[in-house]
């Protein structure tokens, strides 16, 4: 089974997000910070990372320059799901692949995690 990491301060879209995953076959840890998704990414190897950007403690941009320096084989498993508009993604060093705004389509999103699984990983 696909292991993903889903990365979101607001529970609400966490346990969404969890929940689809779950039931596309995906192994599923959420946490609500970046400090706590640094914590697994320490632990564990995932297929894919589902990252809010904007988070206490650590946000998703702390999280990115953690797998750049850690896991830069990771970079292509991570999916960026964010409200804030494209401009966002043009901030991000080094940028991502992956981006999906919020609200989110289910679809892309199950697409995107498909995708990113296959590109290897636990």
């Amino acid at each position: 089974m696909k292991r993903a990491l889903v990365v979101d301060d607001d529970a609400a879209i966490r346990i969404l997000v969890t929940k689809i995953l779950r039931r596309h076959g995906f192994d599923v840890d959420a946490v609500p910070d970046g400090a706590a998704a640094i914590e697994q990414l320490i632990q564990y190897e995932y297929a894919v990372v589902v990252l809010d950007l904007m988070m206490p403690r650590i946000d998703g941009f702390g999280v990115i320059h953690y797998i750049a320096d850690h896991h830069p084989e990771m970079f292509d498993r991570v999916i960026v799901m964010t409200a804030y508009g494209p401009t966002v993604a043009e901030k991000i060093c080094p940028p991502v692949v992956r981006f999906i705004h919020k609200p989110f389509d289910v679809d892309r999103l199950l697409s995107e995690a498909a995708s990113a699984a296959a590109s290897g990983g636990a």
